[in-house]
């Protein structure tokens, strides 16, 4: 059909058909907001994160645990949530989060929430990591149950 609607046109039957949807689309989107891509297109720089981003915890046998809230190769800005769980008999919980470019953890920071109230249950916490584009860190925990909250800010290593 296509060729009788062009005939002096070559048809380029080489390609997949998925990629030529694709394509097609992004030189439409490329047109409406006012870029004309042409046989080469420009790059797009998208900054990621460099390094694993961790959060220690200690699980029910009292093991230290890591936990990968922001893997190495992110994009960026990236935000996670984690529930982290404590025992209630404890009046203050302390959180490391730690930056893993080697095969030894750094830690970057450690939150502490003081002045909880004892419980028969556990603590549920509520950390959220976000990372901006400059490499900067915003952790914030909240105690789900009592609403106290604790956050720091880590800002990016020049």
């Amino acid at each position: 059909m296509i060729r009788d609607l062009f005939a002096d046109v070559e048809l380029l039957s080489s390609a997949p058909p998925d990629e030529v949807i694709a394509v097609g689309a992004a030189m439409e989107a490329g047109l409406l907001v006012g870029r004309e891509i042409g046989s080469s297109p420009e790059s797009v720089t998208v900054e990621a994160c460099v390094s694993d981003i961790l959060l220690k915890e200690v699980d029910e046998t009292g093991a230290e645990v890591f936990s990968v809230l922001l893997p190495s190769g992110t994009p960026l800005p990236a935000r996670r949530h984690h529930i982290l769980s404590g025992p209630g008999r404890l009046a203050s919980l302390c959180l490391e989060l730690y930056q893993k470019t080697t095969e030894q953890p750094e830690r970057l920071a450690k939150i502490v929430l003081r002045d909880l109230e004892t419980k028969e249950d556990n603590h549920d916490i509520d950390a959220v990591v976000t990372m901006k584009r400059d490499g900067s860190l915003h952790v914030s925990c909240v105690e789900q149950n009592s609403g106290k909250t604790e956050a720091i800010s880590i800002s990016a290593a020049s």
